[in-house]
């Protein structure tokens, strides 16, 4: 999913920071990599114990007032999801279920990420 936000002029690099504290307090790993002067992209590595599976992706691109955030996901079982009821003939409908497990917790994690996005830009937008 991605949002757009125009006439904020927002400190991109500073917004990218925050997104990195934010999936560092829920137990990622996380780094901000700046890919030019108008497109930023933080990765989060969840810990081996978290039910996600994957590397979630953020990406800032545009101007200070003119942006798109993008929230990605990779999964690492994506085979699972593709082979579905096959591997639950097999016996892998444990990789199934945790591949369930990590899309409900995407998305329960997604969910409070864009509340967090919000608030943020409410603060550094008033930071001016």
């Amino acid at each position: 999913m991605f949002d757009r936000w125009k006439g904020l002029k927002i400190d991109l690099k500073l917004l990218c920071d925050n997104f990195m504290h934010f999936f560092e307090k829920k137990g990622f790993s996380s780094a901000v990599e700046q890919k030019s002067s108008e497109e930023y992209r933080v990765i989060a590595v969840p810990e081996r114990t978290s039910d996600i599976q994957g590397t979630i992706n953020v990406s800032v691109r545009g101007a200070p007032d003119d942006f798109v955030v993008e929230f990605t996901s990779e999964s690492d079982s994506r085979h699972a999801r593709v082979l579905g009821g096959l591997a639950t003939f097999f016996g892998g409908g444990v990789f199934v279920l945790k591949d369930l497990k990590s899309r409900e917790g995407v998305e329960r994690l997604e969910k409070e990420f864009w509340l967090f996005v919000d608030k943020r830009i409410d603060i550094l937008k008033a930071v001016k």
